[in-house]
């Protein structure tokens, strides 16, 4: 089996069709100027003959009852040195000859002519080679005698051989040089590419700070090398955010898996009591649940990262969903003294299950940093472009200089509330109102999340096509406010959306 052909670098191809530019348009150029030539040659000669008959059919008359003198008058004339290669004949009424250019009959016999009445002479190739135009024109218009002019146009076609050779030789030597031209030319042109190629080389996993920069490249390229810059910052983005990403991940799962061992460890250090056994397999169960909870926040975030998150929008009454939240979280707001409010109405085009994920995830957040006697306050409020749903709290709050980073992934901000992290699961054992993983508890303790709820709260935002934002102030509460825009029309019920 043989090998794949090699495709053409693009300085081969520009120089290939370069040349072949050059070929066709010098080969039209070469053949029109060789039929202009043809055609000027001809038409002189056509000129020529027919001069010629009008001047002997002027002889032939002056001369009709003086055959000597018309004979010695067409030898003369045959005989000129600026004529060769011109002959001619009268013929009279019966066909016989008058007078003739000395040798025509050996090689012009009148049968040779063409009839008179033809506009122009006509081209005929003697046994001998030569190439001759004849021309036949009566004398009067009533008929009776002939005359019959005959040129030697045999040069004109050495004529045009030459012309040909060096016209084709021309052809050949521009479009070598055309070539060579367009190769120079497009190695020259092409050297930004070659630039934008020696730097992409230089980038890697280590070296992603290389950029190409747009102030100077040619105008055709200044795109492209917007694009890669634009590629190499993202490349650099998701990087580091996988690295954090992953050293994060690292972080959170050691704590809980290195309880679960220490645990463990202890507990087959000697024998024990069922009692204290069913002891080490709660508190191993409750790391459980923080470990699947965490898995399953990470899997949605993941799916809204690739865009694999299915959203079914459909209208939906906020109302609805923020009293069944409430309703829910009811009895641990009056556990913490917390009063749990709710107000306003709103429709939104929103897949219900995400929303209750969020407003569960805000509403947890809110009493991990509410303390007793605060209140915190859910609304819904229709908007023009949409939807607005609102948490408020009258809590501990957020220092500014945390507020930016909030909405990253395994964030936590320290809090001088009953909380010490911005993501709280609050304590109880039931599942959320949106299916989420159950909240623990321990010892009545309120137990720190993993730095995600506020992340999965933006990326819910993100796949309806709307935002999240956030405003705080230590001491007073924080607010997070969330932004479903409305659907344009025809737009399809299930998309699938980049979050990021």
């Amino acid at each position: 089996m043989t090998a794949p052909r090699a495709p053409w670098s693009l300085t081969r191809r520009l120089t290939v069709w370069y040349a072949a530019v050059a070929l066709a348009v010098l080969a039209v150029a070469a053949s029109a100027l060789y039929w202009g030539l043809a055609r000027s040659l001809r038409t002189q000669d056509d000129r020529f003959v027919l001069a010629k008959a009008r001047e002997l059919r002027t002889i032939a008359t002056r001369y009709r009852d003086q055959p000597d003198m018309l004979r010695e008058e067409i030898a003369i004339e045959s005989a000129m040195p600026t004529l060769q290669g011109y002959a001619a004949r009268i013929l009279s009424a019966t066909g016989a000859t008058e007078a003739e250019s000395p040798g025509m009959e050996r090689e012009l016999p009148p049968s040779r002519f063409p009839a008179p009445g033809l506009p122009r002479p006509v081209a005929w190739r003697a046994p001998g080679g030569h190439t001759y135009a004849l021309f036949a024109a009566a004398l009067t218009p009533a008929g009776g005698r002939t005359v019959q002019v005959a040129l030697d146009v045999s040069r004109d076609a050495e004529v045009l051989r030459v012309q040909a050779a060096l016209l084709a030789l021309v052809v050949v030597l521009g479009t070598l040089v055309a070539g060579s031209a367009g190769w120079l030319v497009a190695r020259r042109g092409l050297r930004p590419l070659g630039r934008i190629t020696a730097t992409a080389r230089t980038v890697s996993a280590t070296r992603l700070d290389r950029r190409l920069g747009v102030t100077t490249w040619p105008a055709e390229l200044a795109d492209l090398a917007r694009v890669f810059d634009g590629m190499l910052d993202r490349l650099q983005e998701a990087f580091q955010r996988l690295s954090g990403f992953s050293a994060d991940i690292a972080h959170e799962l050691r704590t809980p898996l290195t309880n679960l061992r220490g645990a463990a460890e202890v507990a087959l250090r000697r024998a024990r009591s069922p009692e204290e056994y069913r002891d080490v397999l709660e508190s191993a169960l409750e790391e459980y649940e923080r470990l699947t909870d965490m898995i399953d926040r990470l899997l949605f975030l993941a799916r809204a990262d690739t865009g694999a998150a299915a959203v079914e929008r459909r209208p939906l009454d906020l109302r609805s969903e923020i009293e069944a939240t409430c309703e829910y979280f009811t009895p641990l707001a009056e556990e913490a003294g917390v009063a749990l409010l709710r107000s306003g109405h709103a429709t939104a085009d929103a897949d219900p299950v995400m929303v209750r994920r969020a407003l569960g995830n805000l509403v947890a957040n809110a009493l991990a940093h509410t303390p007793a006697g605060g209140r915190i306050t859910v609304t819904a409020e229709a908007t023009d472009g949409g939807a607005v749903l609102r948490v408020a709290d009258t809590g501990t709050g957020i220092a500014p200089e945390h507020l930016p980073h909030v909405f990253t992934r395994f964030y936590r901000a320290a809090d001088p509330g009953p909380a010490s992290r911005p993501d709280v699961v609050v304590s109880g054992t039931d599942r959320d109102p949106a299916g989420g993983a159950k909240t623990t508890s321990e010892g009545g303790q309120r137990r720190p999340g993993a730095g995600l709820g506020l992340a999965m709260v933006r990326s819910i935002a993100e796949l309806h096509g709307g935002s999240a934002a956030i405003e705080s102030r230590p001491g007073e509460g924080t607010t997070v406010t969330l932004r479903f825009p409305r659907l344009t029309s025809g737009a399809a019920a299930s998309t699938h959306i980049t979050a990021r």
